[in-house]
């Protein structure tokens, strides 16, 4: 509008001074060449005007379309609530993918409630010949089917842990901050995604599960004095998997309870010598010929990344016992 008025005046003022000059004192022009300058000189003019109106209009288009590369300034949040078009992160590059982004069922939670802060961490593992998942895509798969498992095969209410972590660095969502996991409430279950007794865990892992904890402890959710313990020093499992129980035991906040001379994990808070708080007890009954018997399907509910070879284990002792 402004260039359109800045035009039409520039033409009537060049106009207006040729016609006086020239046309109204019925004069010829001096000579082609300047009427030729004249008119390159109006066309450039022109030509410069409509250039800003048009880089003035584009500008203002621009600025009137949502800008969907805002950073996220409400920092790190564990729910649904976040800025569109943006993904959380514990930094270092560590994403923190929700259920709705893995494609969790909708409607399920975990039974109990879980209070901060918490003074336990729980590190398990995927196991059963589980490879580590390198990328959001795959990750995201496995944790639907962990989930799936979960409810129609251990008849659990929700997937197992509150984290896990990918191959790929990132943090899944399980059951989160606010709902107490499958083994032992008061804890934090956190899972390496993978068979960590035949692979090894791998840098990124450990990144985002040093980020994750950081996170819970400066926002309060974990308790400053906070225990990490492996899954096999709360119940007979060989979960976490020897090659990632070699490299939690170095962990500066790991402790010794529930292995040889030391009080089981959880004494001092009220919890149970087995973590197994969602499954289905063994059922063990003497036959009349002096045999024991378990049921096969509470000992399934009851062993969550368990070997053939443990529920062999378990199976002897109840012998002896008897």
């Amino acid at each position: 509008m402004v260039a359109d008025s800045a035009i039409g005046i520039l033409l009537y003022i060049i106009v207006n001074d040729y016609g006086q000059n020239n046309q109204n004192n019925l004069l010829l022009p001096n000579n082609t060449n300047s009427i030729k300058y004249e008119r390159y000189i109006v066309y450039g003019v022109i030509l410069l005007f409509v250039a800003a109106a048009l880089v003035i209009s584009f500008y203002f288009l621009y600025k009137s379309l949502p800008d969907r590369e805002a950073p996220n300034d409400e920092g790190t949040i564990f729910g649904n609530n976040y800025v569109s078009y943006t993904i959380p992160n514990l930094g270092n590059g560590h994403m923190l993918i929700d259920r709705y982004n893995w494609g969790a069922q909708q409607g399920v939670q975990g039974k109990y409630e879980l209070v901060p802060p918490i003074p336990y961490v729980l590190i398990t593992h995927i196991g059963v010949h589980s490879r580590q998942c390198m990328n959001v895509h795959t990750c995201s798969i496995k944790m639907r089917t962990l989930q799936d498992a979960a409810i129609a095969e251990k008849s659990l209410q929700d997937i197992q842990s509150n984290f896990y972590l990918g191959g790929d660095g990132n943090v899944y969502v399980g059951r989160g901050w606010n709902r107490a996991n499958a083994y032992a409430n008061k804890s934090l279950a956190v899972c390496f995604m993978g068979d960590y007794g035949r692979y090894e865990p791998n840098e990124d892992q450990f990144s985002a599960l040093e980020h994750l904890l950081t996170y819970g402890e400066t926002h309060s959710l974990l308790t400053q004095d906070f225990r990490l313990v492996a899954h096999s020093q709360t119940r007979i499992t060989r979960s976490p998997g020897i090659k990632l129980y070699e490299k939690i035991i170095k962990l500066p906040r790991w402790n010794p309870c529930g292995t040889p001379g030391y009080e089981h994990c959880g004494l001092e808070i009220g919890l149970p010598k087995v973590w197994d708080q969602e499954y289905a007890k063994p059922e063990v009954s003497v036959t009349s010929k002096g045999t024991v018997e378990i049921s096969s399907n509470s000992l399934q509910d009851n062993t969550t990344e368990m070997e053939s070879a443990t529920i062999r284990q378990t199976t002897e002792n109840a012998t002896k016992v008897l």
